[in-house]
Parts: structure tokens; sequence; C-alpha cells
């Protein structure tokens, strides 16, 4: 879908991207980092609107520095930040941005119609943007990324600013992206539990360096699953009762990690606070985060 290889970007001394090299596959992609990882330069150097200060990149097998207005019509884009014509209505507006897409009129006003009715616009499409609500805003922006339709859709923080409410809807859409026809995406955002909700893969960069290329069930299957435990003394007689059960666990503070293997490890900790003599304080199953993952690799 897309491919860097040792792509760089400076902005006079500052280094946005240093050496990025990533293929980004197909499907429902997350591109996650911290606010100033990369994320944005990277898409925009996708888009040709960047040239980069070294390196290349290839997008839908073409060369993005050579490629001319056709790979462009491949690719649907929804910036970050606010670019709408508030005069027009969101019908209009979209209907200009198929036609600067490629497509005819009687085309452009059909296909409008089908992408903002997947939307949920209803009657408000039909009024000026002006008077657009955050999340409406948003809707229309995604309408103009998507009503060309594009091989490859790309999406730069597209919850940005929504209240909860809008901000599920807009994921529920982006999740139904594939009833349109759009089977690859690429998320930018710096929201984890976005990637979670929607992402097969994700790709995790910080200080314009790839870090992570993931599948995002394996990412879950990988967390570690314990018992936090607070016991008093003999705290070495209780570990060494653990020992003896064959559970593992690791020293967490005050408090014992053990790992988790079912409901009978509570049982087992119970057994061996009994063996032990310790006075058990605290037994509380915890998980870790995907969030404690993603923060250990952009550190």
């Amino acid at each position: 879908m897309i491919e860097a290889r040792r792509l760089v970007k400076q902005f006079g001394a500052v280094t946005a991207l240093a050496g990025l090299s990533v293929k980004v596959p197909e499907g429902r992609v997350g591109l996650l980092g911290p606010n100033g990882a990369g994320k944005s330069t990277f898409i925009k150097l996708a888009l040709g609107i960047f040239a980069p200060s070294g390196g290349s990149v290839r997008v839908l097998g073409e060369n993005v520095a050579t490629a001319g207005p056709e790979l462009r019509q491949r690719i649907g884009y929804m910036p970050e930040h606010d670019c709408l014509p508030d005069r027009l209505t969101g019908v209009e507006f979209v209907v200009e941005m198929a036609q600067v897409s490629g497509m005819g009129r009687q085309a452009a006003i059909q296909r409008t119609h089908e992408v903002l009715n997947h939307l949920r616009m209803g009657e408000e499409k039909y009024r000026p943007i002006s008077e657009y609500s955050g999340g409406m805003r948003q809707k229309v922006k995604l309408a103009q990324g998507l009503v060309h339709g594009p091989e490859l859709v790309i999406l730069d923080e597209p919850t940005s600013g929504l209240d909860p409410q809008a901000r599920r809807e807009m994921l529920r859409t982006i999740r139904t992206l594939t009833e349109l026809g759009h089977s690859n995406v690429l998320l930018s955002t710096h929201i984890l539990h976005d990637v979670e909700q929607v992402c097969d893969h994700v790709i995790i960069v910080s200080q314009g360096r790839l870090q992570m290329v993931e599948q995002v069930e394996s990412l879950l299957a990988r967390l570690e699953d314990w018992v936090e435990v607070r016991v008093g003394e003999p705290r070495a007689a209780f570990c060494a009762a653990l020992d003896k059960r064959k559970l593992e666990w690791q020293e967490h503070g005050p408090a014992l990690r053990v790992g988790f293997r079912g409901d009978e490890t509570f049982d087992a900790i119970l057994a061996a606070a009994g063996e032990s003599g310790a006075p058990l304080l605290q037994m509380e199953r915890a998980t870790r985060a995907l969030e404690d993952l993603y923060l250990e690799v952009v550190k």
C-alpha cells in the first residue's frame, strides 16, 4: 500500500523524519504516535505535498516523486485541520471535490448523495457548512475523501475535537468503509483507543523513527495478565510457597505480581498464604494495558 525507504524530512534544523523505512500493509492500518512524532509529515510525503529531504516513498506501487495526477485520483485524504468553505452546503462542497478528482458532474452528484447518506447526514447536507457542528464538519471532510472511490483512504486525526458521541460515530463509520468499496485505510492518530477499535495493524512512530509494526490482534495477545498480591511477613516464606506451586511471580514495589493461569490461581495464592502464615492483605487481578506497552515503545 505504502512503502517508505530511508525517508528523511528536515525543516531547517528540525528533523521530522529520520530515515524511516516501513511497509504499510493492506487493510485498516493505524499510524500511531505522540504529537510531533512525524505522522502528519509522513502522510504529506505520501501524498506528494512535501518533497523528501532524502529517501523515497511509493504509494500503490508508484513512486510519488515521479507520479502524475492519476495517482492522486486513486487516493482519498481527510486532513486534520478544518479547511471547509462555510458558504457552501455539504452537498455543493462534496460535488465540487468529486469533480476536482476527475468525476463528471452527474456521476459526482449521484456519488455525493450515496456517500453523505452512508454517513447519515440526512437533510443536514443541504445546510450551509457554517451551520454545522464539529461532528458534521468532520463528516463532510471524510465524505470529500471518499466520494471519488479511491483505492486508499488516508485519515489524519479524524476524531480530533469530537465529543464522545460524535467520536464513537466516526469510529463506527471508519470501520464500515469497506461497505463503500474502500479496503485500504491509513488512520493517523495519537489516540490508542481509536486504533484498538478500528484497525487490523498498527505502525508506531516516535521522534521520526519507526518503533513497531504489528497486528493489533497479536499485540493484544501479548499483553500480560497477573494477580497483584500484598502480604505481610513472613513474605519470603510466602514466595517460597508460590514457588512450590510453580506459580510465576515478580516483585512490584510493595506488591507481588503473580502470573494468572485461570481461577485456580486464586486458590493457589490462598493456599500459599495459609501454608506460609503470611497474612493476605490484597489479591486483585490486573491486566497490563495496551497503553502501557505503547508508552514503553515511544518513550
